[in-house]
């Protein structure tokens, strides 16, 4: 049934005196009228014994007794019980018509709809409260609860009607529930079946990210990873470090679109495929190649973005290739804080696209930061302005990897309830004494730029070849 239906009726309705005698409860009220307010000056304050217009006789309480929910008038600033009907009685048990409604109604007072039922009589609107849980004779159940104003003078004037009576404060207030029990319940059971599933997703995800980071002897490393809140499912992040031949390390960090339990399995395939390209001996190029096909073959809807590099100790040299990913930075032992600008592949999944290995010489006491987009990216704000706040929270980050790491979280403020996840991998050059070759400030070489000053952005340079290695630069 549609109370608010109903409310439109019983909204405005006048009212007559009532034979003294009246208990306003469907047994109590011998007339068969119902005990509401309204007195015939509006200066006088309402009393329970006062009635419907004549020409309408019964009609409200008629209307009421037939409402199969809860419903219940009140009159005057005390908001005096002035009638209960058989389903109100039912859950709540009899009620005493007269008393004050703290009294006669307590129920009204634990579910916090007496101060609305205040502001009914102060404003003559109406007021509702959503999903209270009531307590009666028959159990916890769940009601949406309205309270509507009852006037003193019938509103339904004629055009020509020249009378002040709008302004007049409503005389009573009827309070009406209606039962949302399944529907809460319903509700109730999603959010348990959503909890269970981001923690199985959750507990999917860190089980397919490294329990343990290898740690070469010239390279310092250090990974996070921060699911997003309970109100964000969880996605794909990952990173991985492997040792590879020749005393070689692999630092890798990558993102399948989507969320939920699909994204982090897509999400372990491609980790575990990137470990067996790696021991290939492939450079960064041929990896991002075969992945790409690899993610069109898991799911052609599904696309990933990710960043590969080597580390080679012997030449000092970090080779990388990027598919869609954001720029790795890098902070040289001066401070000064290097966003990667050059040609950036297409995501994994896209197909046909062209990668491309691109190569730094990088001096002792460099760190590097490889990271997802949930620690740069905000709904209100572009993401060049987290990527300018993670190179200026970079340039100030000394430490161990670990302490970098946590330092950048912080600082990007991402906590227990951030809306995306975020996987950080922060890698970095012992500080030992510096070959005299490399001592000097980076310098670019000629024909490439893989490496530019986070801010502000440089002049475009010319774009190697597809498939080889651009011309290194040293950093």
């Amino acid at each position: 049934m549609n109370l608010m239906r109903w409310s439109a009726r019983l909204t405005g309705a006048p009212w007559r005196a009532l034979p003294s005698g009246g208990s306003g409860t469907d047994q109590g009220t011998p007339s068969g009228d119902v005990v509401v307010p309204g007195p015939r000056d509006p200066a006088t304050p309402a009393g329970p014994n006062e009635l419907l217009d004549p020409q309408r006789p019964q009609e409200l309480r008629e209307v009421l007794s037939r409402i199969p929910a809860p419903v219940a008038v009140t009159y005057g600033p005390l908001h005096q019980l002035g009638y209960a009907n058989r389903a109100y009685r039912e859950l709540f048990g009899d009620r005493q018509a007269g008393l004050p409604a703290c009294d006669a109604l307590p129920e009204l007072g634990t579910m916090g709809v007496l101060p609305l039922m205040d502001q009914v009589i102060r404003g003559g609107r109406p007021r509702s409260v959503k999903a209270r849980c009531i307590l009666g004779l028959t159990g916890n159940r769940y009601y949406n609860v309205s309270c509507v104003p009852l006037s003193r003078h019938d509103q339904r004037a004629e055009p020509d009607d020249t009378g002040d009576h709008k302004d007049t404060p409503p005389a009573g207030v009827l309070i009406f529930a209606a039962e949302v029990t399944d529907q809460v319940l319903a509700a109730t059971r999603l959010r348990e079946a959503e909890r269970r599933q981001r923690e199985a997703a959750v507990t999917l995800q860190r089980s397919l990210l490294p329990q343990k980071l290898d740690q070469p002897a010239d390279l310092r490393v250090a990974a996070t990873y921060q699911p997003g809140g309970a109100e964000a499912a969880v996605g794909g992040d990952w990173y991985d470090v492997i040792a590879i031949d020749g005393g070689r390390t692999a630092l890798v960090i990558g993102d399948v679109m989507g969320r939920g339990l699909r994204a982090a399995a897509v999400m372990g395939q491609l980790r575990t495929a990137v470990r067996a390209y790696a021991r290939l001996d492939l450079p960064p190029h041929e990896v991002m190649r075969l992945l790409d096909g690899l993610a069109m073959e898991i799911d052609a809807n599904q696309i990933a973005t990710c960043s590969y590099a080597v580390w080679d100790p012997k030449r000092r040299a970090l080779t990388y290739a990027s598919a869609g990913h954001l720029p790795m930075l890098l902070r040289c032992p001066d401070g000064t804080v290097l966003r990667s600008e050059e040609q950036n592949g297409p995501p994994l999944g896209t197909g046909g696209g062209v990668h491309v290995s691109h190569t730094l010489r990088l001096l002792p006491g460099t760190t590097g930061v490889l990271y997802t987009d949930g620690l740069v990216e905000r709904r209100d704000e572009d993401i060049d302005q987290g990527l300018d706040l993670l190179a200026r929270t970079l340039a100030g980050a000394v430490g161990a990897p670990e302490v970098v790491c946590a330092r950048l979280l912080r600082a990007m403020g991402v906590t227990a309830e951030h809306d995306d996840d975020v996987a950080v991998l922060a890698f970095q050059l012992p500080a030992e004494e510096a070959d005299p070759g490399l001592a000097a400030p980076a310098t670019q070489a000629p024909s490439a730029g893989p490496v530019s000053p986070a801010s502000p952005d440089p002049e475009p340079a010319a774009e190697p070849g597809p498939g080889v290695d651009s011309p290194s630069r040293e950093v």
